[in-house]
């Protein structure tokens, strides 16, 4: 899990944060998105995201550009679990979505797109293509993993903005 960081440390890191952002043109971020494959829709959405700033003490900071920065180191370093997790949410609203049948069928919905995520994980940690599947003995683990991975990507980038705003209370 990941350790607390100092005072120091978290303004260190915002202030790296903020430099990458202020180097990264908010059109980059929007043609990565597109890249990605999101529909122009989603990828508007979050530009305006983007476009999200916070003055905080004699600092603006662009908040909403360092979380999609965030999300986009994080889809860079785990691929697979982000589609995983992308397909298994689609299809689990899809069968939920069924009209008389999707308030019973939703619960195997949700199995089969977790099932999808946890396969996700799986070939970001061993990209192999052995075509060993997902086993029910490694899921508990896969979705602790999983679980600690979402959490430090949210974790680190709050730690870095509460940290600046309790300087601005102190001062």
């Amino acid at each position: 899990m990941t350790a607390l960081i100092s005072k120091a440390q978290a303004e260190f890191e915002l202030a790296l944060m903020q430099t990458e952002s202020d180097s990264m043109a908010s059109s980059d971020l929007y043609i990565w998105l597109r890249e990605c494959g999101l529909s122009p829709e989603i990828a508007v959405r979050l530009k305006e995201l983007v476009n999200v700033t916070q003055r905080i003490s004699n600092k603006v900071v662009s908040i909403g550009k360092l979380i999609v920065m965030k999300l986009r180191e994080f889809i860079t370093a785990h691929k697979g679990l982000a589609i995983g997790t992308l397909m298994g949410a689609a299809i689990a609203s899809l069968v939920a979505a069924i009209p008389l049948l999707g308030s019973i069928l939703a619960p195997l919905g949700a199995l089969l797109g977790l099932t999808i995520a946890v396969s996700g994980h799986q070939s970001d940690k061993q990209p192999t293509e052995s075509g060993d599947g997902v086993s029910l003995l490694a899921l508990p683990q896969n979705l602790m993993e999983i679980a600690r991975t979402y959490f430090d990507l949210f974790i680190e980038t709050l730690q870095a903005v509460m940290a600046e705003l309790t300087s601005v209370k102190a001062s």
